[in-house]
């Protein structure tokens, strides 16, 4: 079996907006020629200033949107084209959780209905008290209790409707999962919840997640490997633990030294950007970011940096990251031992998610209730 799970070449989505009597229209390149690997049982994320695509990405990857142009593989099989009853197969074995817990929910729907659905669909040999019983056990998995199945979204909190999110994803047993910002609507004591819960399903099930976030404390502390995008492209890959210490790219450098010290942790040298990111209407020639890059040079305007190997396991698309990286050897986060006491103590809220250290997010969960 492959070590590979979810693998993309190429990828890219275009959307034309505008157009009519005696308009133009323009072509948003949205999602500009991705290529990445997800290994079978890792936590991959996907991380990125917003519009930069990481969203449509997911969506690609997932078969909810049709790619412009690429190839799409899901344990060595070709998805990008596939669709009817291959595609609902597919659905089976790959589940989307949204970053909205209340609008990716039915209102008119029980829990019960919710979880209950995807059961039906992908597995109808299920009588209708054994669907009842495996809805129980669904959410009791994520920390909610069976009687929950009889009420409707709108009267449980953030964090437990994000629970009835994660149980319905896990209702086809899925060999992977996307979660698209699943914690960021939430409040930091219940975002270390969930992501605790993602943590031990993960391990339980057996399961492949790729992961879209903004806060990068979620990704240092949850994921295996990280995708650093910009304006539709990866600009840098590599394991986490790598891409924090030692970022080679100037916007990796700039997205790790905005972090606030309160948050997160500090970088040791902070790097301003100049500029207003370019829309994906009109991208830049060339590197794409050398409009904001503070060490651009002449040939960046014209010259499209290819993503090529830092190291083993780290790719980096920028002409002169190694003179960079020479002129900046300590761009890499604090470590946490080095913070202030008020960094430390949410360092270690993740820290604690991650180790299951904190309470059982399961008996949390039925707290909140």
């Amino acid at each position: 079996m492959s070590d590979t799970i979810l693998k993309a070449e190429g990828l890219k989505k275009h959307f034309h907006l505008g157009g009519g009597f005696m308009a133009e229209t323009k072509l948003v390149r949205a999602v500009d020629g991705v290529s990445i690997e997800v290994r079978r049982g890792e936590t991959f994320a996907i991380v990125g200033e917003s519009g930069c695509g990481k969203s449509t990405l997911a969506r690609l990857l997932m078969r909810l949107l049709e790619p412009t142009e690429g190839a799409i593989e899901f344990e060595g099989r070709d998805i990008a084209g596939i669709r009817g009853r291959d595609l609902r197969e597919l659905r089976r074995d790959m589940q989307f959780v949204f970053q909205d817990p209340f609008s990716s929910l039915n209102p008119r729907m029980s829990v019960g209905k919710l979880v209950g659905e995807p059961i039906e669909t992908h597995r109808p040999g299920l009588s209708r008290a054994q669907r009842r019983q495996e809805v129980a056990r669904l959410l009791s998995t994520v920390g909610l209790r069976p009687e929950h199945a009889d009420r409707y979204p709108h009267e449980f909190s953030g964090g437990q409707r994000q629970r009835i999110g994660i149980a319905r994803a896990l209702a086809s047993n899925p060999r992977l999962v996307i979660g698209d910002e699943p914690v960021s609507a939430l409040d930091v004591s219940v975002q270390a919840q969930v992501v605790n819960l993602l943590h031990d399903l993960k391990s339980e099930l057996d399961m492949t997640l790729v992961i879209i976030a903004h806060d990068l404390a979620v990704i240092r502390h949850m994921s295996d490997r990280v995708a650093v995008m910009y304006l539709g492209q990866v600009v840098e890959s590599g394991p986490t633990d790598e891409i924090f210490a030692n970022p080679r790219h100037p916007y990796t450098m700039a997205l790790l030294s905005a972090i606030p010290e309160a948050a997160h942790g500090r970088a040791r040298t902070r790097l301003a950007l100049s500029g207003e990111t370019p829309s994906p209407a009109a991208p830049p020639s060339g590197c794409r970011f050398h409009t904001r890059c503070p060490f651009a040079r002449e040939d960046c305007a014209t010259r499209i940096p290819e993503l090529g190997a830092a190291t083993q396991e780290s790719r980096v698309a920028c002409h002169y990251w190694q003179e960079i990286a020479a002129d900046r050897p300590a761009a890499g986060l604090t470590p946490a031992a080095g913070l202030s006491e008020g960094a430390q103590r949410r360092f270690a809220l993740y820290e604690a998610a991650t180790q299951a250290t904190t309470p059982n997010p399961r008996t949390a969960a039925n707290a909140e209730a």
